[in-house]
C-alpha cells in the first residue's frame, strides 16, 4: 500500500475527510438536504414503489430505515431502496469531474451503516467527504473516455465512491479501504443505453447496495485486488483507456464543483432550458411566436438526452427537443409534475417539439455549453449561450435555492411544520442520531 493509484485514493480521500474546511462541511450538509427532499418525494415514483414491495416480499433482519416505510430492513436493501429513491425524479445533484450523481450513491449506504453500527452523524459526514473525494479522484482521471464508452458513472464510480465512504466510516486501514474499492468494482455496473428507463434511478440503488457491501466484506476479511483502478484488466483498464500514468493529483475538494439541479430532468438539457429561460425573460415572446428552435450541443448529448420520441414522463427528461418546448410554453421545469406522464401527449408542446432541431457540434466544442437560436414570426432570430461547466454556486447562494426546492419537494408529503423541523435537523447533521432523524420521515397515512 505504499504506491499505486488505488493506494494514493485511498491516502489522499482518507486526508481528505480529516480535517474538513467549514465551506466544504456546509456543501456536504447542502447535498443531504437536498438528497433527503429528493428521496422523500421519490418514494412515490413507480420505479420505488415496485422496489419496496420486492423488498418487503423479501424479508430480511431489521437493522435500518427506509424514510416512510414504516419498519426497518436489512442495511442492503435500504441502501439500494434509498439510492432508487434519491435518483427516482433524476432531479439530483452532480459533479461534472466525475459523471456522477454523488449523494444518491454515497448518503444511502452510509445512512444504513450508521444504524447498523451505531454511528453519529458526524462519522457519516467523515464518510461522505472520504467517499466524494475518492470518486472525484477516480471520476477525474477516467470518467471522460469511461462515460464516453457508453458507461454510467453513477452506477461504476459511484460503486467505489460508496465503498471508500463505507470503508472510511467503518475505520477500515488503508489496506481494507483498498480491498474495499477492489471488492466494488466487480459490482459496479450502469449502461447508458437504459436512460429514460426505471433502470437509470437502479443503477444508483445497486451502486449503494455495492458500496456497502463492499466495505462490508472488506472488514470481514473477504479479500479482492488491492491495486484495482489500475491493475491490468482492472477497473480502468477494461472500462476506458487504461490509468493515465501520473498518479491522482489531489488539488482541492471535488465538493467544492458539485452541482445542484433546479430542473427535475437530465443535467444535460439544463443547458437548453437556461438559454431559452433567459432569451423569453429579456425578450417576452410567445410560444406562439416560435416558428423554428436550433440547438447546438456537444455530441455526447445525443446519446445522454437526445429522445426524440418519448413515451413517457421520465422518458421526457432525456429530450432536448421536449424540454426546450417546455421552456418555450414558459412550463415551471423546477416542479416535479411539469414531467408527468400527459406531457407527451400535450398537444402544444408536441408542435413546439416539432420546431425544435438539435445540431450536434463539431470541432472544440465545450462538453457543457448549449448554443440556441429562435427564429420568431416577425422575422428576428433570438441567440443564447449557456455553459453549465462555469455555473458554480457557493453554499451561501445555493442554501436558499436548496431550501425552498426542499420545501416544495417535502411539504406535500409530511406537511409544512415537519419539513421546516426536519430541515433544520439536517443543518445540525454532525450533532444528530441518525436512526432519529431517518425517523421524522412518517409513513403516510
Amino acid at each position: 500500500m505504499t504506491g499505486g493509484a488505488t493506494a494514493a485514493v485511498v491516502r489522499l480521500s482518507t486526508a481528505a475527510a480529516a480535517n474538513v474546511p467549514p465551506d466544504v462541511q456546509a456543501m456536504a450538509k447542502l447535498c443531504m438536504l437536498d438528497w433527503f427532499g429528493l428521496a422523500i418525494a421519490g418514494q412515490q415514483e413507480p420505479v420505488t414503489r415496485l422496489l419496496l414491495a420486492e423488498v418487503h416480499e423479501e424479508g430480511a433482519t431489521p437493522v435500518a430505515t427506509i424514510l416512510g416505510a414504516g419498519h426497518r430492513f436489512s442495511g442492503r436493501q435500504a441502501a439500494l431502496v434509498h439510492g432508487v429513491a434519491g435518483h427516482a425524479l433524476d432531479y439530483d445533484d452532480v459533479n461534472l469531474a466525475m459523471h456522477v450523481h454523488p449523494t444518491t450513491v454515497l448518503l444511502p449506504p452510509l445512512l444504513a451503516l450508521a444504524e447498523m453500527r451505531a454511528l453519529d452523524g458526524a462519522a457519516v459526514l467523515r464518510g461522505f467527504v472520504a467517499g466524494y473525494e475518492a470518486a472525484g479522484m477516480i471520476g477525474a482521471a477516467i470518467s471522460g473516455p469511461h462515460y464516453a464508452r457508453g458507461f454510467h458513472a453513477t452506477g461504476t464510480i459511484g460503486a467505489l465512491g460508496a465503498a471508500m465512504g463505507c470503508a472510511h466510516a467503518l475505520g477500515l486501514d488503508d489496506a481494507g479501504q483498498a480491498r474495499a474499492l477492489g471488492l466494488a468494482a466487480s459490482m459496479a455496473a450502469g449502461l447508458k443505453a437504459q436512460f429514460g428507463t426505471m433502470a437509470k434511478p437502479m443503477h444508483a440503488g445497486r451502486a449503494a447496495e455495492a458500496g456497502l457491501l463492499a466495505a462490508l466484506r472488506a472488514e470481514r476479511g473477504i479479500t479482492g485486488c488491492a491495486t484495482m483502478l489500475e491493475a491490468r484488466q482492472g477497473f480502468a483498464d477494461t472500462l476506458g483507456d487504461g490509468w493515465p500514468a501520473t498518479a491522482p493529483v489531489w488539488t482541492g475538494y471535488h465538493l467544492r464543483d458539485n452541482r445542484f439541479k433546479f430542473h427535475a430532468a437530465c443535467f444535460g438539457v439544463h443547458g437548453t432550458l437556461e438559454a431559452i429561460g433567459a432569451l423569453r425573460h429579456e425578450h417576452g415572446f410567445a410560444a406562439d411566436d416560435v416558428r423554428a428552435v436550433r440547438l447546438t450541443v456537444h455530441p455526447s448529448l445525443n446519446a445522454m438526452c437526445n429522445l426524440s420520441e418519448p413515451q413517457d414522463g421520465h422518458a421526457a427528461k432525456f429530450s432536448l427537443r421536449f424540454n426546450a418546448a417546455l421552456a418555450l410554453a414558459g412550463r415551471p421545469t423546477g416542479d416535479i409534475r411539469t414531467h408527468a406522464d400527459t406531457i407527451v401527449a400535450d398537444a402544444a408542446i408536441r408542435r413546439l417539439h416539432d420546431r425544435v432541431t438539435v445540431i450536434l457540434a463539431s470541432g472544440d466544442w465545450p462538453e457543457d455549453m448549449t448554443a440556441v437560436e429562435i427564429d420568431l414570426g416577425d422575422g428576428r432570430t433570438l441567440r443564447a449561450m449557456h455553459d453549465m461547466a462555469a455555473q458554480r454556486l457557493t453554499p451561501g447562494v445555493a442554501a436558499p435555492r436548496l431550501a425552498a426546492k426542499f420545501d416544495a419537494l417535502v411539504a406535500p408529503r409530511i406537511g409544512a411544520a415537519a419539513a421546516g423541523r426536519l430541515r433544520a435537523a439536517i443543518d445540525r447533521f454532525e450533532a444528530q442520531s441518525v436512526t432519529a432523524l431517518l425517523a421524522m420521515v412518517s409513513p403516510p397515512r
